[in-house]
């Protein structure tokens, strides 16, 4: 653990900072994905919603963040209500995450636990910290090692999301006429 440069307490800080930055970088993925979600309505009533979900996504805490993104992976999408509008076109736009539910639902869990252990550290646990003894100094960077390992795999599977979303096409896009044949 010591490679004689460094403290057992300058190795912890160390692997606090890393841990630390690792949630910052989860949230940031969580944050850009919260804004997503089914839209329906008016074309300017649903660039408003889009507008206002981006502004309110980037003042979440981690734990909104989380709330936010699991409650866009549960959605079962639209209501498919039509909503008439005589001077406006009427849109729908849905985003659903296909996949294995159960491990959808291992996913949320994880980020669940992730934020209780974040939480658990920032809010308290360090500030009495005893950073002068050595075992739980190397007792801290073992578990933080392991916190780091578990964030790993949340940030991938997020920023991998954030990196098909940004590489959609407009011809990618299915349009669906929501007010039924032009007469």
């Amino acid at each position: 653990m010591n490679d004689g440069m460094f403290t057992p307490k300058d190795v912890a800080l160390r692997a606090v900072g890393r841990t630390v930055v690792n949630f910052q970088r989860l949230e940031h993925c969580l944050k850009g994905l919260a804004r997503l979600g089914s839209v329906e309505g008016a074309l300017s009533k649903v660039q408003r919603d889009i507008e206002r979900r981006a502004v309110e996504a980037s003042s979440f805490t981690l734990g909104q963040a989380i709330q936010a993104w699991i409650g866009i992976i549960a959605n079962d999408g639209p209501s498919h209500e039509r909503t008439d509008d005589l001077f406006e076109p009427t849109v729908r736009g849905t985003f659903r995450l296909e996949g294995d539910v159960e491990a959808l639902n291992a996913h949320g869990v994880a980020l669940k636990a992730l934020l209780e252990s974040r939480n658990n550290l920032i809010h308290g646990r360090l500030a009495r910290f005893d950073w002068e003894s050595r075992e739980k100094c190397e007792a801290l960077v073992q578990e933080l090692n392991g916190v780091n390992e578990a964030i790993a795999p949340q940030i991938e599977f997020l920023a991998g999301i954030g990196k098909t979303l940004q590489s959609i096409r407009p011809e990618d896009v299915e349009v669906e006429d929501l007010n039924g044949p032009v007469k």
